[in-house]
């Protein structure tokens, strides 16, 4: 009976946990992290809101959220490179602390107004794209290769979790704390994740490529970048991700009109839908290390991305919530497995010294794309309705991961 339940924990995953201490402390500190992160997202719109009771207000702290971390995406590539990895989310994690602080201090003062919280916005997302980078460019220091597809599955089991959680921590917290304790519990959720990292050893960025004290910043992330193109492996599988991120906007903006107008469901179907994808990716996150012991990680992330673009393509033809609801969690298991996947690929594929641009490369890639995405979908939506615009949306990732499938048997052969 122990043997079993050992023999389980190990092809979940979770036996990497205690087996590696290491790796325990960095997951923890990205739990912390990503709880703290989720408290702030809910708490700053809803406090733009109801200081300035302007709709478009609230959509400026929404977009303030990602352009920063956008643009200085180059640079935090070359400098994660360069520098040390975990200083590096050390530094971000406790400059957050400050923020929340910074914040409720504001607040309990009488003095907060819009304009400081979309200053916090900004330095938020200055920290995202450092974080995000630097967490992605650690987990090969200390893991061994055969356990990177277990540890990218724990890492994002913990933030799908921490996704549904600290949401609704952030609406508790605010509802019956306020927005001064709420503020705090992010800077303190903040502050554990950098004491966690002090147990870690130093990782260094060792980059031949980033050569100077003073950072070429340009130059040093096209050099990364050219490393990168001449890994035909990690360019595929960064093509995956990026193919369903064209759905996942897609369906993002078809969802609520979908629920509505469809399956005549309202809000609540609304909510059940992106519930039964959540869940979906949960479930993904305990089998992926499973299934990839059986089969080559770059064939699951393609059949992955083709049939979620097949799954998308039948949303648009069912009529019922239970259909819907089966659909969507499928669609999670699929999404959520080309992001574990294409990730674990990347780690064993690239060099230690490019790891950080090309996390950067994918990182702009995943906020360019859904905007992209977001202005031509309503477009579709507006014009030819939601069933049109889920068949498109599929057909065209559908079609694209098989062409990529296709590449990759033609390069194998």
């Amino acid at each position: 009976m122990y043997e079993a339940f050992a023999t389980l924990m190990t092809r979940l995953g979770l036996a990497l946990l205690a087996r590696k201490r290491p790796f325990s402390y960095f997951f923890l500190s990205r739990t912390l992290s990503r709880m703290g992160e989720n408290v702030f997202s809910i708490a700053v719109p809803w406090l733009v809101f109801q200081l300035t009771g302007s709709t478009l207000q609230l959509g400026l702290a929404f977009v303030l959220q990602v352009v920063p971390s956008l643009l200085l995406a180059p640079f935090a590539g070359v400098y994660v490179d360069a520098a040390s990895r975990t200083k590096v989310i050390f530094v971000s994690e406790g400059f957050r602390a400050l923020l929340g602080l910074a914040v409720a201090g504001l607040f309990l003062l009488g003095s907060l107004q819009a304009w400081h919280l979309y200053l916090a916005v900004v330095a938020y997302g200055v920290t995202a794209s450092f974080l995000t980078i630097a967490a992605g460019a650690v987990v090969p220091a200390i893991v061994e290769q055969a356990d990177l597809t277990r540890a990218n599955a724990l890492l994002r089991l913990s933030r799908n979790t921490c996704d549904l959680l600290g949401k609704v921590m952030a609406g508790v917290l605010l509802a019956w704390a306020g927005p001064v304790l709420t503020f705090t519990t992010n800077a303190v959720l903040s502050a554990a994740s950098a004491a966690f990292l002090l147990t870690l050893r130093r990782i260094d960025g060792e980059s031949p490529v980033v050569q100077s004290q003073q950072l070429r910043v340009l130059q040093d992330f096209v050099s990364g970048v050219g490393i990168l193109r001449r890994h035909n492996a990690a360019l595929l599988a960064m093509a995956y991700l990026v193919v369903v991120n064209v759905g996942i906007p897609a369906l993002a903006i078809a969802l609520p009109v979908f629920s509505e107008q469809v399956l005549r469901q309202g809000a609540a179907g609304y909510g059940f839908l992106n519930g039964a994808m959540a869940f979906g990716a949960i479930i993904a996150t305990l089998t992926a290390a499973f299934l990839a012991g059986r089969m080559d990680e770059h064939r699951l992330s393609g059949l992955a991305t083709l049939l979620f673009g097949f799954l998308v393509v039948s949303l648009g033809f069912v009529r019922v919530l239970e259909w819907g609801l089966l659909v969507m969690t499928l669609v999670g298991l699929m999404a959520e497995w080309v992001s574990i996947y294409t990730a674990s690929i990347l780690q064993r594929t690239l060099p230690s010294e490019v790891l950080g641009r090309a996390f950067a490369v994918q990182y702009a890639a995943l906020r360019v794309i859904p905007v992209v995405v977001f202005l031509s979908a309503g477009a579709v939506l507006q014009r030819f309705g939601v069933q049109t615009l889920l068949i498109l949306g599929g057909s065209a990732t559908a079609l694209i991961a098989a062409l990529l499938l296709y590449i990759r048997v033609r390069g194998a052969q």
